[in-house]
């Protein structure tokens, strides 16, 4: 084999990604194939590549650049760019990088269309029901699919997500410009506890009994007023006659966000458990060591430190409420509807998901005797006054301030503080305002 042969077969082995020992790299001539600087990318619309063969993708476009990434061939990549010399700019994953225009080739466009969901969906991890929820979206949500998966699903993306989602409640768009309308109503919830049936009647057998303002997902209306739902992966029916559709209901989409918005529009996913709970150190009301001493770990490093500061002013504060579980949440939520009736208990009470405490950034106090816990009393006492004046500093806002009920959805509660962090918290109080002006979102 020639010099220049060996120079050409071994950069393809470099550039494919098999495996091989260099032992003397100035023996195989791989020094000659080092190039000194990057070439300028040429801009250009992204466009998506398959892969021939298992390949490296380099940090600059040469072999002599360190590899990112190995993946194997038929993998899919979006090109960005063209570099010098028959290299290509790539985005995989996250990571950009260069690959060989050698071992890939353009992909079909045509593969990619664009549906459009004709149902509120679940976006599951897998090809089934059983498979986890990543992300749930409303009727007439576009999506991008660019392949069929089994039984009837379809591998779908959505806002950077990956998932999967049933035919069955999603049609081919005509015109991906256009974005369908969604409904005014995009979520469902019950207005009593109510038994979930296997028909369209009271004659058919209860598969489950939900609580008070359980979101239910209604996939269509059956006859005589009853809808059909899916539970638990299983289709059943319930009464319309117990079931409210909330107009502009919004699944925030960042719940983990410090900032998170969470209010009577926008709520959290079903069953949502924060991810970084820990016991606060701060003194409460009471000495068990439940669910309501805890909160996620930065709002509690954080309330620490407010409860500290206000110990050296002479202000002495105890905790009452921090986080509560959506089970809780919706256990209490349904006690007050036992009691007065949903109407009446949606004006003081959060829907499940729609609470603040479900979070884990919000926490209710009061004063150090223990006394106005969660009562008007609270407002106007040097404590209340303190913590109006101090709780930005520390990365805390009074979350429903007097005067804003429209905006909130809430009365004031000089008790309710909310962690979003202190640039944040100093910029709402500075200017008076809510997290949802501060947003400018509802």
């Amino acid at each position: 084999m020639t010099e220049v042969n060996k120079q050409r077969f071994y950069k393809k082995l470099a550039v494919t990604g098999l495996a091989v020992t260099l032992v003397g790299a100035g023996t195989l001539g791989l020094h000659s194939l080092h190039f000194t600087g990057e070439p300028t990318v040429a801009s250009a619309a992204a466009e998506t590549y398959t892969t021939t063969a298992n390949l490296n993708i380099r940090s600059g476009p040469s072999t002599s650049n360190a590899i990112i990434a190995t993946v194997k061939q038929g993998t899919q990549l979006t090109v960005v760019g063209q570099a010098a010399s028959g290299w290509l700019k790539v985005s995989y994953q996250g990571k950009t990088g260069y690959v060989s225009s050698q071992y890939v080739k353009k992909s079909v466009s045509s593969t990619t269309k664009t549906y459009v969901t004709t149902a509120n969906l679940n976006i599951r991890s897998g090809p089934s029901t059983s498979s986890t929820i990543v992300v749930t979206v409303k009727q007439g949500t576009q999506l991008t699919s660019t392949e069929q998966a089994a039984n009837g699903w379809l591998k779908v993306s959505y806002q950077g997500k990956t998932g999967y989602v049933s035919t069955q409640y999603v049609k081919e768009s005509t015109d991906s410009s256009e974005p369908a309308p969604a409904p005014a109503a995009s979520v469902y919830v019950a207005t009593a506890n109510l038994n979930v049936r296997t028909t369209a009647s009271t004659s058919g057998a209860v598969m489950a009994t939900l609580k008070a303002g359980t979101q239910l997902d209604v996939t269509a209306k059956a006859a005589n007023g009853w809808l059909k739902i899916t539970y638990q992966g299983k289709v059943g029916y319930v009464s319309g006659q117990y079931v409210r559709a909330l107009a502009g209901m919004k699944v925030v989409s960042n719940p983990e966000s410090i900032q998170v918005v969470v209010n009577k529009q926008n709520k959290l996913p079903e069953n949502y458990v924060p991810k970084d709970l820990v016991y606060t150190t701060i003194p409460f009301t009471f000495k068990e060591q439940t669910e309501k001493k805890k909160m996620r770990s930065e709002a509690a490093a954080a309330i620490a430190q407010l409860f500290a500061g206000a110990k050296k002013q002479g202000v002495t504060l105890l905790g009452v409420s921090a986080y509560r579980s959506h089970a809780t949440q919706s256990t209490l939520f349904s006690s007050y509807v036992q009691r007065d009736g949903y109407d009446k208990a949606a004006t003081y009470s959060a829907l499940p998901g729609t609470s603040e405490h479900e979070t884990g950034l919000g926490i209710d106090v009061t004063k150090g005797d223990g006394t106005c816990a969660a009562q008007d009393c609270f407002g106007g006492t040097k404590e209340a006054t303190w913590l109006d004046a101090h709780a930005a500093e520390y990365g805390f806002i009074i979350r429903y301030p007097k005067g804003k009920d429209a905006v909130t959805g809430y009365k004031y509660e000089p008790w309710h503080l909310r962690y979003v962090g202190k640039p944040v918290a100093q910029a709402i109080k500075s200017k008076g305002i809510t997290l949802e002006e501060y947003y400018g979102i509802k």
